[in-house]
């Protein structure tokens, strides 16, 4: 009799530890898995909406070297899309909180396999490696652009169009 009850105890606890593993792993697979909301909460704002556009990851970045506000740290990076908005407002694609910075302050867009940047008649203006952006111009890897008290470097991931690298 004793040796049938510790045979039920010993099946019991093998179902409980197989429980116990299957719960585990589950909960590590779901811990993986991003909901849906926080996948999306990296995407500008305008592909939030319409992600039927998007249909490729972001090949360049935009890096915070230099910061005058806390929403934005130093080493902070935001992927490139086709056409992204910088600015304090709400509906810009990178979100500055700084004085000097305007609603709509700056564009970077895609064009001809190219990245050029463009300031929106902002009050301060937008600086290029140091100089005032007067026109569109043509972005190149390691660029800087400042603006307001926030600088940014321009990344490129792929090789430079035209290198014979």
């Amino acid at each position: 009799m004793v040796g049938i009850a510790l045979m039920v105890l010993r099946y019991i606890f093998l179902l409980l530890l197989l429980l116990f593993i299957f719960r585990l792993v589950k909960w590590m697979v779901g811990d993986l898995q991003f909901p849906r909301e926080q996948q999306d909460a990296g995407l500008p704002a305008r592909l939030r909406e319409n992600k039927s556009s998007f249909l490729e990851m972001p090949t360049f970045s935009m890096t915070v070297l230099e910061t005058s506000t806390p929403d934005l740290q130093p080493g902070d990076s935001f992927g490139v899309y086709s056409e992204m908005i910088i600015g304090r407002s709400e509906e810009s694609d990178i979100i500055i909180r700084d004085s000097f910075a305007s609603t709509r302050h700056a564009r970077l867009y895609l064009k001809e396999e190219q990245y050029w940047l463009e300031d929106l008649k902002s009050t301060n203006g937008t600086f290029l490696n140091g100089v005032l952006v007067a026109k569109p111009t043509v972005l190149a890897n390691a660029d800087r652009i400042k603006i307001g008290g926030i600088t940014f470097q321009f990344v490129r991931w792929g090789y430079e169009v035209g290198s014979n690298i």
